[in-house]
């Protein structure tokens, strides 16, 4: 497999981790980065040993430079489409943090650049190649646990109130159905491997006009339900628990687990499957793996996935509010 060059647009928090992520693999290489801010991206690259030339003070310089091959986007999700669309038509496959874009319509438009260019796109989200999480799906396509009825599963925090904080910007895509919500709506989508036939939400808005809670049930044509939470003002356990007719799992920490319980036959077994790294590398695998086998999208996170999710987000979106 030839190593796999990369590139981050946004320098923010998880672009660091990310960064941190590639520094520990042995197939790739990240080669430069680009920020708004030329000495911001100097810094960042100073800290990750990147040559200063490579170091961009805007994007579209990273996607037409020749050595990379591959970048990581990190910019708040408003910026999602535009800049993935840049660096597809420049020939660079994209890693794309969730959420992927904003609604529907601007998924379907960047595949639409990917599938016309045939270059990789695959949205981040790493907790589908987590290994605790790819073992589960395993455990109920085996049947352990039976026919799985029922998922809950919650993730919130409380943020503090800031007028600058982009959680709390609506024009910045703030709110915790697109920040922390999408987690749950994926993870449903991953456990029943379907589409709901019925979406039922309530949204809390807060002063700001941004969803600082929202409840999400999702009904499936065999009796299935998902029943799902999420916040940017309450701090919540972040569990998932998946149910079904012989048994049941728990995965504390379900977005970023190394951990779960599988309950059958009255016996709990624990099973604990530790980082290499931080999580990150197991989604920068499956790239490596795509793009060398010459894919332009991943089966375990395919463009139908992330327009569905994003189908389902819009449709929460589109239910009554209360504020």
């Amino acid at each position: 497999m030839r190593k796999i060059t990369w590139g981050i647009i946004g320098l923010g928090n998880i672009a660091n981790k990310f960064a941190q992520t590639l520094r520990e693999m042995n197939d790739v290489e990240l080669k430069g980065v680009a920020s708004r801010n030329k000495q911001k991206s100097e810094n960042f690259g100073k800290e990750y040993g990147i040559n200063p030339n490579k170091c961009y003070g805007n994007y579209e310089d990273l996607t037409k430079d020749e050595d990379i091959d591959a970048i990581y986007i990190a910019v708040p999700h408003v910026f999602h489409k535009e800049i993935s669309i840049l660096c597809l038509k420049n020939g660079k496959s994209v890693l794309c943090e969730k959420p992927v874009a904003m609604n529907e319509n601007e998924i379907k438009e960047v595949i639409s650049v990917a599938n016309e260019y045939k270059t990789f796109f695959m949205e981040a989200m790493k907790t589908r190649f987590l290994p605790v999480n790819q073992k589960i799906k395993q455990w109920i396509d085996e049947g352990r646990i039976g026919k799985v009825s029922l998922l809950q599963a919650d993730f919130g925090f409380r943020a503090q109130f800031d007028l600058q904080n982009r959680l709390f910007k609506k024009e910045l895509g703030g709110g915790s159905l697109l920040d922390v919500g999408v987690y749950n709506i994926s993870y449903s989508s991953f456990i029943f491997g379907k589409t709901p036939t019925n979406i039922c939400s309530n949204i809390f808005i807060g002063e700001t006009g941004v969803d600082e809670s929202v409840s999400v049930i999702l009904s499936y044509k065999d009796g299935e339900q998902a029943l799902l939470y999420s916040a940017i003002n309450l701090d919540t356990i972040r569990s998932a628990n998946i149910l079904g007719t012989k048994g049941r799992i728990c995965v504390p920490k379900f977005s970023n687990a190394d951990t779960a319980y599988i309950l059958t036959n009255g016996v709990e077994e624990k099973i604990h499957m530790p980082f290499e790294i931080n999580g990150m590398e197991y989604q920068v695998r499956e790239v490596v793996k795509c793009m060398n086998e010459g894919k332009i999208q991943s089966e375990i996170m395919s463009w139908n996935d992330s327009i569905e999710i994003m189908k389902i987000m819009d449709s929460v979106r589109s239910q009554k509010r209360f504020s």
